[in-house]
């Protein structure tokens, strides 16, 4: 999982290199999905309350399994400090959010603001190995 985050990632950084307006809107989908794996990510790797592959999906029941996910990455972190906890997970709403403008709504997205979604997925990134260290 870690390794499509990177990827995911990498994506978003080749169509927003691409400088054409039609791969801006699309790089979008990919910075948030190198979050969303990450978090998966961290969850079956890291020592508090390790939560398997398997267990994340059976838990989350399909349907909501991001807000899942993002709650199970809040309460981890709400252990370590409640602020970043909250910092971290309106972050990863905003960029859940542009994900959704991008993949079902009309929204075209600037070159400025894919580099903004792409910076801010790789700060949650960062984030998440300060927090879970241990990985």
């Amino acid at each position: 999982m870690k390794t499509k985050a990177i990827g995911n990632l990498e994506a978003a950084e080749t169509l927003i290199n691409k400088q054409e307006e039609k791969y801006y809107t699309a790089s979008i989908h990919h910075a948030y999905y190198a979050v969303f794996q990450y978090m998966k990510y961290v969850l079956a790797h890291t020592d508090m309350q390790p939560l398997s592959y398997e267990e994340q999906t059976e838990k989350s029941g399909g349907k909501g399994s991001h807000k899942y996910l993002i709650n199970q990455i809040k309460q981890r972190i709400n252990n370590l400090n409640e602020e970043a906890a909250q910092d971290f997970v309106q972050a990863v709403r905003e960029l859940k959010e542009a994900r959704v403008d991008a993949d079902y709504r009309i929204r075209q997205f600037t070159q400025e603001e894919s580099l903004a979604c792409k910076r801010q997925a790789e700060e949650l990134i960062t984030k998440l190995i300060m927090y879970f260290e241990d990985l």
